[in-house]
């Protein structure tokens, strides 16, 4: 038989909806194949007045269908038609005369009050998960001080957009909920159920929460699983096409002298470049080492680089600021870190979007930043050279 696919235009938990709807597509030829909340499976047959009944079940993943329901449904004439995500069948007949199976109310509100319940536990979780969301996210955010840096190269984007699809979710998981609850009342009420009512016959926001849904795990897919392996190569410094970074021997001057750590066709770990891919930023990371000194100073040059996506660009100019406040902490590793604290001298260049010096005497510690349209690049150097004589290259590295 032909397939049919219809979007579901009823909640699971509307329950005289869901039997209404299905009755009318039963009328029109659809035979129900396979109920989905998003969207149902039909097979194309005879039009045939069809009764349709929704019982709750709640099972587990090892457990079996419910013999003894299937049996007394059989047993009134009534077949089995689905599963709904494992917490309800849905039983029809083409019988306009078979009995009822169920017609206690007190009997079927117990059924129904369980999976009320479970449904309620599961609401709870959901709003508690994202409080919990919403704390990871302000972690990620200021944990470093450095929102920011963590916005364009950590997983900010991704978690902010889930953190937004679950508070928009709680509103139509609580009219579900609501719909067990009056469900629930009624029958303890010892009203018994309606199987014919009105049913919206659209649901306009499913498919795009749907949508929302996949665009989000996908993103969060491609930073944990994806981005890691696309960046990381390492490169000479002479390769980078990007930018021009400052060379360490421009610093030095003539009496430059590199530490090489490899020998020729094999990579050199004191001076290289390596890209890393984020899903807001592209950052280059460019290590250039000299010698050690007698006094114990150890020369060396790294610079941080971003290239932002263009409607981000208003986000260069703070993250250069936050670059240098990060770079004058120096606290980033056994390089970059001062026995006591220091004094920074900073000096802002003149008519420049961003571009700033610091300097402190403890340890020759010097750092630059520069940010112009989408991109951003930070210099850390020890040695003997003057970022502020460089103003121009380093201008450059973001132009």
């Amino acid at each position: 038989m032909k397939r049919v696919y219809k979007l579901t235009p009823v909640s699971q938990y509307d329950i005289a909806g869901m039997e209404s709807w299905l009755q009318d597509m039963a009328a029109r030829g659809l035979h129900l194949k396979k109920f989905r909340p998003l969207f149902c499976t039909f097979e194309k047959g005879p039009a045939a007045p069809m009764r349709y009944r929704v019982e709750p079940h709640l099972r587990a993943l090892d457990e079996d269908l419910p013999q003894q329901m299937l049996e007394l449904y059989e047993d009134f004439g009534w077949e089995f038609a689905d599963e709904v995500n494992r917490t309800q069948l849905i039983f029809r007949t083409a019988d306009p005369n078979a009995p009822e199976p169920h017609t206690d109310p007190e009997l079927q509100a117990r059924g129904w009050r369980r999976m009320y319940r479970s449904d309620r536990n599961g609401f709870v979780l959901h709003v508690l998960s994202l409080f919990l969301l919403a704390g990871f996210l302000l972690y990620v955010l200021f944990g470093a001080g450095a929102p920011v840096y963590a916005t364009v190269t950590g997983p900010v984007l991704p978690l902010v957009l889930l953190l937004l699809f679950g508070i928009g979710s709680l509103a139509p998981s609580y009219r579900d909920l609501c719909l067990l609850s009056t469900l629930v009342r009624s029958l303890d009420a010892g009203v018994p159920m309606e199987h014919r009512v009105a049913y919206p016959r659209r649901r306009p926001w499913a498919v795009p929460a749907f949508l929302a849904a996949v665009a989000i795990e996908v993103l969060l897919l491609v930073f944990w699983l994806v981005l890691p392996f696309v960046g990381g190569q390492i490169y000479r410094v002479a390769d980078v096409e990007d930018f021009t970074p400052l060379s360490l021997e421009a610093l030095e001057g003539a009496d430059y002298d590199p530490y090489v750590m490899a020998s020729d066709g094999y990579v050199d770990y004191a001076n290289f470049a390596r890209p890393n891919r984020y899903l807001l930023s592209t950052q280059w990371e460019v290590f250039q080492t000299g010698q050690w000194e007698e006094n114990g100073q150890w020369t060396r040059l790294e610079i941080l680089w971003f290239d932002l996506p263009a409607p981000l660009s208003f986000l260069s100019r703070p993250l250069a600021r936050e670059l240098l406040d990060r770079a004058m902490e120096l606290d980033d590793d056994i390089w970059w870190t001062a026995e006591e604290s220091v004094t920074w001298d900073v000096t802002y260049a003149p008519d420049t979007d961003l571009l700033a010096t610091a300097r402190c005497e403890a340890g020759g510690f010097q750092a630059a930043v520069a940010a112009a349209g989408d991109k951003a690049v930070l210099v850390r150097y020890t040695g003997h050279g003057d970022l502020s004589g460089h103003w121009r290259e380093i201008a450059g590295m973001v132009e």
